[in-house]
């Protein structure tokens, strides 16, 4: 079950990523490991993709892991 919520949070991360344009770091299946901010999450065919912005195109089950760069600004100065 702890799988489940694992993805979900990897998946509110990327859209995160997506909607506020923050840089993730992004560890793939095989080891493969990047830097980039995410442009957009689909689902065709019942299969959800990432798009990154440097990095192309990857199927969202192939995220193992992802981490943000830096914290998150709190101030009111990063709402506007």
């Amino acid at each position: 079950m702890s799988h489940l919520v694992d993805s979900c949070d990897f998946i509110d991360m990327l859209e995160e990523s997506a909607k506020m344009h923050r840089p993730i770091i992004v560890t793939l299946s095989g080891g493969s490991r990047f830097e980039d901010t995410v442009r957009d999450l689909v689902t065709e065919d019942g299969q959800d993709f990432v798009l990154f912005r440097d990095h192309g195109r990857y199927p969202a089950r192939d995220v193992l892991d992802c981490v943000w760069t830096a914290p998150r600004s709190e101030s009111y100065d990063a709402k506007l």
